[in-house]
């Protein structure tokens, strides 16, 4: 019963295999095209050797190349933060006036890597600061934070590193406790909170049941087997990368520090000197001739009327920063930063209050600046009237300036807008934006979290890192607050880099004697089966829906008298493994062999059920069921031809099943099986598909089970040919009835 089901499904992929074939050939094409080429590893190269481990510094991701040039092919694209083992460098193609590759190995992969797109690992110092240790067991560091701390510290003796202890919210409020990293690590992982590329490896997206749909990841494909969380095609995050990037000691290194930069104001370390700095060579460093476009070499003055008093000012860009952090409590750096982030160094149209329309009104941050036709006119239309768009509220005007029809204006009420969301709420630094776990937060604890993509911290720390590197600027006296967790592990939670699959689902079960209690479902763990005592093995089979699952213990099993017990493994392409249990009891009864026999002209022949004709409703379950002998103390099942159960509405088709059960026996004592000449497909009709399936045969020798190829022969010459063929046709254009006994 169980294989016949199988064949069936089987078929009907078949069935389908032609259409979908020409499709898939043709997105494989596009997509090898357009994403990229695969390629054996490269040839490991003579070079300097180097013997660590790096990481990925761009935000954009780093290719992996065959070669030490961008001519050649790209064996895949190393996302942001990947660990990478610096195995040489070597000289290549000059990029950007760099002519220095790293060949790396990269997973289960090895190739080039441009090396200013690698970021090496820190250089230990050379010698103890007492001064600096002394300040570090004042802070509560661990010491597993430490050996980074002392590097960052030596190359950059400004920073200044403050641990922050996070507090567990479930503790009571006078008093709470240290927050566990497991605690915290089960709390981000709920469905829903944490998300990743739809294009992120395998081991980066979730496997829970609410995220995964294994069912629809038949033979490897990921069509549909992940739930989308929206339209830009996020999915659920794993476990694994959720606990890699919620560990702070994977990111005390030098570029992805700063997604614990404060983002508060901190006046000793937060002066107009460097934001000077960070502004120079941007629109609002000097000014520019009208008429030549040339700068002047005089230093750009912004004239204002302040609305709290009517007066009128003159500031430059860098003090309107520095006010804008001493009024809103937010880091000037941060907001120049995110000015240049969102409108360019060379600025856009937000900025210059030209557009028509919208003279004279600014939008430093482009806030309110949704997608659409014209973000920027949505910007300013924001900056002008408010969420409303017809003009702001009392409470716009109050906390946010609005509107901001004035360059001092703009950025100082922006500011606010930024500030008062998260910053000022204690959610002051990237990482406590995208994981607010602290107990003591001014929001809800694990809620109020600004952004779902798990990367995100990353990618920011990367922007913000590559901006200071750019501007000089990285020696400036920055301020982060490090998270500190309880009962870390041991070692920091190591980046996931595989790309094989966790699917470990059975899509069934087959069995050579008795019936599975209960029926098979994945999700199902343990079964039992009866058999009498003259069966002494049984075959066990599974099938997996992915086709890089593998299923261990099938085959032959002896049955002792009692209870056996077989425990099928079914083990991912990634090696986890999933348990099935089946129990056999095998019986000390002996079952009533019977030869079953129908009236009413229907026809039995060597196990097969025949002359149920179609046109005549003969094989109609009820009719069926009423023309059979059935013996005391026996009931008779009758199925499908995939398996199911059939009422007597039910219309049979070849591969339909009659069982007659002795008494509460699980294992039937004869079977029937149903054979309706042409009707191949088991549906109880003589059609198309029956023709289809006749063809695979014939041209294609596909293989079928017994009763199907019984019900092929229409002619009952022993072969399947032309002739057969002819019956089905005629049968379906001129009404032509074929023999059935």
């Amino acid at each position: 019963m169980m294989n016949l089901r199988q064949s069936d499904e089987s078929r009907a992929r078949r069935r389908m295999s032609i259409k979908r074939s020409i499709v898939f050939i043709l997105v494989a094409v596009l997509f090898a095209s357009v994403c990229f080429t695969t390629a054996p590893n490269a040839a490991p190269p003579e070079g300097e050797e180097i013997g660590k481990i790096g990481q990925i510094r761009t935000a954009n991701g780093a290719s992996l190349r065959s070669q030490p040039t961008r001519r050649s092919s790209r064996l895949s694209l190393l996302r942001i933060c990947f660990p990478v083992e610096i195995l040489a460098k070597v000289v290549g193609q000059e990029v950007d006036g760099v002519n220095t590759w790293y060949y790396v190995k990269a997973g289960t992969l090895e190739g080039y890597v441009h090396s200013t797109l690698v970021m090496l690992p820190m250089v230990p110092p050379p010698k103890v600061d007492p001064d600096f240790e002394a300040y570090m067991t004042d802070q509560g560091f661990p010491e597993s934070y430490k050996p980074n701390l002392r590097s960052l510290h030596y190359k950059y003796p400004n920073w200044v590193f403050k641990a922050q202890h996070i507090k567990d919210v479930d503790s009571p409020k006078s008093n709470r406790k240290p927050l566990i990293f497991q605690k915290a690590l089960d709390a981000e992982s709920k469905p829903g909170i944490n998300m990743v590329f739809r294009s992120s490896l395998l081991s980066h997206r979730s496997y829970e049941s609410s995220d995964y749909y294994y069912w629809n990841d038949y033979k490897g494909s990921e069509m549909n087997a992940w739930k989308i969380y929206d339209a830009g095609g996020w999915m659920g995050a794993s476990r694994e990368i959720i606990a890699y990037s919620l560990d702070p000691r994977n990111f005390l290194n030098e570029q992805q520090i700063f997604q614990f930069e404060l983002l508060s104001y901190n006046k000793e370390v937060h002066t107009v000197e460097p934001v000077q700095m960070a502004i120079a060579g941007t629109f609002m460093d000097k000014e520019i001739d009208e008429e030549t476009g040339e700068e002047t070499g005089e230093v750009k003055r912004v004239t204002f009327t302040d609305h709290r008093d009517d007066t009128t000012r003159t500031l430059t860009y860098p003090e309107i920063f520095i006010e804008a952090a001493e009024i809103t409590n937010v880091n000037p750096f941060f907001l120049v930063q995110r000015c240049l982030m969102e409108v360019s160094r060379d600025g856009s149209n937000s900025v210059f209050g030209k557009v028509e329309g919208y003279e004279n009104y600014y939008n430093f941050y482009n806030i309110g600046a949704t997608a659409g036709g014209s973000p920027i006119a949505n910007g300013l239309k924001y900056a002008r009237y408010g969420r409303t768009g017809s003009g702001p509220t009392a409470d716009e005007q109050e906390r946010y300036w609005l509107p901001w029809n004035n360059q001092w204006r703009a950025i100082i009420g922006g500011a606010f807008w930024i500030g008062s969301g998260y910053i000022n709420k204690g959610q002051d630094t990237q990482y406590s934006q995208k994981f607010n776990i602290d107990g003591d937060s001014l929001t809800t604890t694990y809620g109020h979290q600004y952004m779902g993509n798990v990367y995100a911290p990353c990618y920011e720390a990367a922007r913000v890192y590559g901006m200071y590197e750019k501007e000089g600027l990285l020696n400036m006296p920055f301020v982060f607050k490090i998270p500190v967790l309880a009962e870390l592990p041991e070692a920091p939670s190591p980046y996931p880099t595989s790309n094989e699959s966790l699917s470990n689902w059975l899509k069934s079960v087959s069995i050579s004697a008795g019936t599975l209690t209960p029926a098979f479902n994945p999700e199902i763990y343990s079964y039992s089966v009866t058999v009498d005592a003259t069966v002494n093995e049984i075959t066990i089979s599974g099938e997996p829906f992915h086709e890089k699952c593998t299923v261990n213990n099938t085959g032959i099993h002896p049955l002792n008298e009692g209870e056996n017990t077989i425990v099928l493994e079914a083990v991912s392409e990634r090696g986890t493994k999933r348990q099935y249990t089946i129990v056999v009891n095998k019986t000390d009864q002996i079952p009533t062999v019977i030869n079953p026999t129908v009236n009413d002209s229907y026809v039995t022949r060597e196990g097969l059920l025949l002359n149920a004709c179609p046109e005549a409703g003969r094989n109609q379950a009820g009719k069926i069921r009423a023309a059979l002998d059935i013996p005391e103390r026996m009931t008779v099942t009758i199925k499908d031809a995939m398996g199911n159960v059939a009422t007597d509405e039910t219309l049979l088709g070849t591969g339909a099943t009659i069982e007659w059960f002795e008494g509460s026996a699980s294992s039937p004592s004869a079977t029937l099986t149903l054979v309706i000449y042409g009707d191949t497909s088991g549906d109880g009709f003589i059609n198309s598909d029956d023709l289809t399936e006749i063809l695979e045969q014939m041209y294609k020798g596909v293989d079928f089970p017994s009763a199907v190829l019984k019900a092929m022969d229409t002619t009952r010459d022993g072969f399947i040919n032309s002739d057969d063929l002819t019956d089905v046709l005629v049968h379906m254009y001129k009404g032509q009835p074929i023999d059935q006994q």
